[in-house]
């Protein structure tokens, strides 16, 4: 996008797709939004020039008519700076009312920056949906899945994540939110700054986390737990923490790790017996079930027509 098309959508002259063009370009990335306010205020800057340089060379006018000169032009720069100003508005209005949704697929994850600048880390099989621009007192994004959130720091515009079991209010901070809407499992866990959880069953209770913590939510019953160091957080760098944890919620996490079915056939369920370690999701799903079975009783195969996993 040039800065004659931005100058000729400033000027009102620009066509309907054209309009639709430039808002999408500059919701695109942040470098874009500077670049539409570099040109804009380049824009009111030759167009308060060009008015006012023929008024104050006359000089054979009298002093009150160059007062009215510069009047003129005092009024004409703020038009033009109400006129961006509504412009710039109208296409953040535009886009705030437009919702961005990420899928991230099975065995893959993913990191993105949202409009505000904060990164989010995306583990796999999570969706996450947040506004093309954000506008008003708050930034609200939507999470089903697991996500690392490092905040952007904005006393004045708090940040709140909603998931299906509670939402998550900070204002600048880093933490880690497990949210599996189908499993009904939720757990938030802070690193740094502080959050307030607010849980969906009981919106008038408002819990306080401090860095290490974690809030989980089991049978109902919210618990506030000290973290074991920082191991919630390994998935970010490709591992998989085992510990605490039952053999199916383990399965469930290989399942979306590495993208593939896991169907368990046996109704009692093996004992891991172990009680801390991590697995490298890039050694692969067989590497993964081999080293288990080192610490617990069971097999497994690998239908070779559909790529299903049963463990028996």
């Amino acid at each position: 996008m040039d800065k004659e098309q931005i100058y000729k959508y400033l000027k009102g002259k620009a066509t309907e797709a054209e309009k639709q063009a430039l808002d999408r370009w500059v919701g695109e990335s942040d470098t874009n939004r500077r670049l539409y306010r570099e040109a804009r205020l380049e824009y009111e800057f030759l167009v308060m020039n060009a008015s006012g340089g023929r008024d104050v060379k006359r000089k054979s006018r009298r002093w009150t008519v160059a007062a009215v000169a510069v009047a003129n032009v005092a009024a004409i720069a703020l038009f033009f700076v109400s006129a961006a100003y509504l412009a710039e508005k109208k296409v953040a209005e535009r886009f705030a009312s437009q919702e961005v949704t990420v899928d991230v697929p099975a065995g893959q994850r993913m990191t993105i920056t949202l409009p505000d600048s904060t990164v989010v880390d995306l583990n796999s099989g999570t969706r996450l949906t947040y506004p093309a621009v954000f506008t008003g007192g708050d930034r609200l994004v939507k999470v089903d899945g697991e996500a690392m959130f490092h905040v952007s720091h904005d006393e004045d515009k708090p940040f709140i994540v909603n998931t299906f079991a509670a939402d998550i209010k900070v204002l600048g901070t880093e933490f880690n939110v497990y949210a599996d809407s189908r499993e009904e499992v939720f757990s938030t866990s802070l690193v740094n700054g502080r959050v307030m959880v607010t849980v969906a069953s009981d919106p008038d209770m408002e819990y306080y986390l401090v860095p290490d913590h974690t809030l989980s939510l089991r049978d109902g019953k919210v618990y506030i737990e000290d973290m074991l160091d920082r191991q919630v957080n390994y998935w970010t760098e490709g591992l998989i923490n085992i510990s605490g944890m039952s053999f199916s919620d383990l399965m469930r996490r290989f399942s979306r790790a590495y993208g593939v079915e896991i169907v368990i056939q046996r109704e009692e369920m093996p004992d891991l017996g172990c009680t801390s370690g991590e697995i490298r999701v890039s050694d692969g799903i067989d590497h993964a079930l081999k080293v288990l079975q080192h610490i617990a009783d069971f097999s497994y195969r690998r239908d070779s027509g559909t790529g299903i996993i049963y463990i028996r």
